[in-house]
């Protein structure tokens, strides 16, 4: 499908699903992207993201922020704390990204937006990518995850295993099985 610009996928998340706090709006880009790397084997956007203390964070969102007049980041106070918040702005403008994107991010969105920005920084702090980049500051490398998950969702590779677990069973070679997705896995426990 090809990836969007990183500023008109913030938009989009924005104008959708807005006005977010500034965590929660991290969290779901990564998190966004990190299910669509899983499915689709290419990345989403060109938004990076480092290991940081609450998790992923991308350096390239709070520069759309200050870039685009249509973006405004304010305060609002909570209890003891004071919470940014971003929010676009611009109901009018056209965001241009092709339908079926939209509705995969919508289908991923729907699954976290009952979360808070803390619920969902722990569930991107377990995905592998995140894992992976284990020290403060490292890259964390979504091309190699999308790589990866692009080779053992091709036909090919599925259709080697699947050989693999005739010959096994041929052979009389029990137990030895790749999990092709999470509901073989948990079948597991």
């Amino acid at each position: 499908m090809g990836k969007i610009n990183g500023a008109i996928y913030v938009k989009y998340i924005l104008s959708r699903y807005g006005p977010l706090p500034q965590k929660k709006l991290q969290k779901l880009t990564y998190l966004t992207e990190f299910e669509y790397v899983k499915k689709h084997g290419e990345r989403l956007s060109d938004l990076s993201y480092k290991h940081y203390y609450y998790g992923p964070y991308s350096e390239d969102i709070p520069k759309i922020e200050d870039l685009d007049e249509n973006i405004m980041v304010g305060e609002r106070q909570e209890g003891g704390y004071i919470i940014k918040e971003s929010e676009y702005i611009n109901q009018d403008e056209e965001i241009d990204i092709p339908k079926k994107i939209s509705n995969e991010i919508d289908s991923i969105i729907k699954k976290y937006s009952d979360k808070n920005g803390k619920e969902l920084e722990v569930l991107a702090d377990k995905t592998e990518p995140f894992l992976e980049a284990k020290n403060l500051n490292d890259k964390i490398n979504l091309d190699d995850f999308a790589w990866y998950y692009k080779t053992i969702n091709s036909e090919e590779f599925l259709k080697q295993i699947e050989k693999i677990d005739k010959d096994n069973s041929k052979n009389g070679v029990y137990g030895k099985h790749l999990i092709k997705d999470n509901s073989e896995l948990e079948h597991l426990f």
